[in-house]
């Protein structure tokens, strides 16, 4: 308890000026940014279980917050938030009631990495004018003094990131705060200071909240839920591996869920695990969620008893800490290089990263996801199909074009490396066309199945097709290492009486033993 107690005390440290920052991101006061690093802590330790995993706000979700926000009055941006949470709740909890952990995985990794390099591009842009109190595309000129805290501000952040001692390397935020603060009492005219808004209210439970904006905000909540599960899974597989321990995706659900519905109800915003207090949170020595536990305690002292000391914050200072807490997310990597090597991937990446920037969130990420199913699709309706032999002297078989195997006269056999379904039988149907043209005297067709994991309607179809053609010519289609569920498929369907006088073979080797007359290729 004593190591979690020291890492809830640290993450604290990390996570008021950090979540206050976010806050600004989501345009919401410091108390409601607060409120979201109290009871969703809490709820999480209930309910997650990974040992480390850091719940609150997190850049890109405040971000998508802020976005989601913005065409609501503003007296209604507060309530808005926290309805916008128990939306996020609402989607996770459906998710998990379903099982369906593994369905945020459609959005893949190159949309991910594209979206999350433009939102950090996005957030640090909005940081810019933070730190130099001057916004430049409108001609002002930036304040000497508050420019020249923001760059000493990340040399320190930098800096302190950089010391071998552990407590002392994430004290960063804490020191860029205090100076500051020094800064802000000696030249009180030329340091801006956060606003902090109306009083927090975040230990009552509220209902007032703007249902009649519930269907707008809904697609925003969607989205804001799979990135936010998929970025706290995300963290949580990384820890669980150097520990080699297991996370369920199932069981993340419900933690977050938990998590979300006590922002919502609380007077906080959508929250998720953030990846860089979750490393410090575990080299910090956090062994278990009580670690959020006692974190929780020490933002809840903090907002009752010290916020008026966010007073003397400058604004300079929270563009600076977030700027250096986003910054490791840009990732242009795939601008540049392995166009080759990974063309689609690079594409999507792409598209979503100009997107995000150019239209928003939500048509940079639809984007990007519909571009990764149209290449999936693609893919599959031309999958790898290959002729086969035996190596010889082995019960081995290799493509044909590739390896020098044993063939024979009278039979044909065809690898299909892939599932037979409706977007490939065309291409398939091509394949085997061109392969009997090309080796008309064979007896025998044999289709090896090893790697069809998949066989609906059209597919067997196919197989029918192909039967009867053969048929009709005095040739026979065979059948070799069917998986367990195809053959259900194909028996219930009645395919493999129909079959007959062909047959399903238990192994390649087992059918060429059978039915060839051995030459050589």
């Amino acid at each position: 308890m004593s190591s979690d107690l020291v890492a809830g005390l640290i993450v604290a440290i990390l996570i008021i000026p950090q979540a206050i920052g976010y806050g600004l991101l989501a345009k919401l006061p410091p108390s409601v940014a607060l409120a979201s690093c109290i009871f969703p802590l809490i709820a999480y330790a209930f309910f997650g279980r990974s040992h480390a995993l850091a719940v609150g706000p997190v850049a890109i979700i405040s971000l998508m917050t802020g976005d989601a926000l913005a065409s609501l009055p503003t007296e209604l941006i507060i309530s808005g938030a926290q309805l916008l949470a128990l939306q996020v709740a609402l989607v996770l909890g459906t998710l998990r009631l379903f099982n369906l952990g593994n369905l945020v995985h459609f959005i893949g990794h190159p949309v991910v990495k594209g979206f999350t390099s433009a939102a950090a591009v996005v957030i640090i842009s909005k940081q810019i004018p933070l730190m130099l109190n001057a916004n430049l595309l409108d001609g002002q000129i930036p304040t000497l003094s508050v420019t020249a805290f923001s760059i000493i501000a990340i040399a320190l952040l930098i800096l302190l990131k950089k010391l071998p001692q552990a407590f002392i390397s994430k004290l960063g935020p804490l020191a860029v705060v205090m100076l500051g603060g020094v800064l802000v009492y000696a030249l009180p005219q030329s340091m801006k200071t956060i606003e902090l808004g109306s009083d927090p209210t975040p230990f009552t439970m509220t209902f007032y909240l703007p249902w009649d904006h519930f269907s707008a905000l809904l697609p925003n909540a969607i989205l804001i839920a799979l990135i936010g599960f998929l970025e706290s899974t995300s963290v949580a597989k990384t820890l669980a591996k150097q520990r080699k321990e297991n996370i369920h995706a199932n069981q993340e659900l419900l933690g977050l869920t938990a998590a979300n519905a006590m922002a919502g109800l609380f007077q906080g915003y959508p929250v998720a695990g953030g990846f860089g207090r979750t490393m410090v949170n575990d080299q910090s020595g956090a062994t278990s969620p009580l670690a959020g536990v006692f974190t929780a305690i020490f933002v809840g002292l903090f907002l009752v008893l010290g916020l008026s000391l966010l007073g003397y914050i400058p604004m300079a200072a929270l563009g600076a800490i977030v700027t250096l807490a986003v910054w490791p997310l840009i990732d242009l990597k795939p601008i540049y290089s392995k166009w080759r090597v990974h063309p689609k991937e690079n594409s999507t990446w792409l598209i979503t990263f100009v997107l995000v920037l150019w239209q928003g969130v939500e048509i940079g990420i639809l984007s990007g996801v519909v571009l990764s199913i149209f290449f999936l699709l693609r893919s599959a309706a031309k999958p790898h199909i290959a002729i086969i032999g035996r190596i010889p002297g082995t019960a081995h078989f290799r493509n044909i074009k590739r390896h020098k195997v044993e063939t024979f006269d009278n039979l044909l056999a065809i690898r299909i490396d892939e599932g037979l379904h409706f977007a490939n039988v065309e291409a398939i149907d091509t394949f085997i066309e061109d392969s009997l043209s090309t080796y008309p005297d064979i007896q025998h067709l044999l289709i090896v199945c090893s790697a069809v994991n998949i066989m609906d309607g059209d597919g067997i179809e196919l197989l029918q097709t192909w039967h009867d053609k053969l048929l009709t010519q005095g040739k026979q289609l065979h059948l070799a290492e069917v998986k367990g569920p195809v053959m259900d498929d194909l028996e219930i369907r009645g395919f493999i009486n129909d079959l007959k006088p062909g047959q399903v073979f238990l192994s390649t080797h087992e059918a060429f033993e059978s039915l060839g007359r051995a030459t050589t290729a």
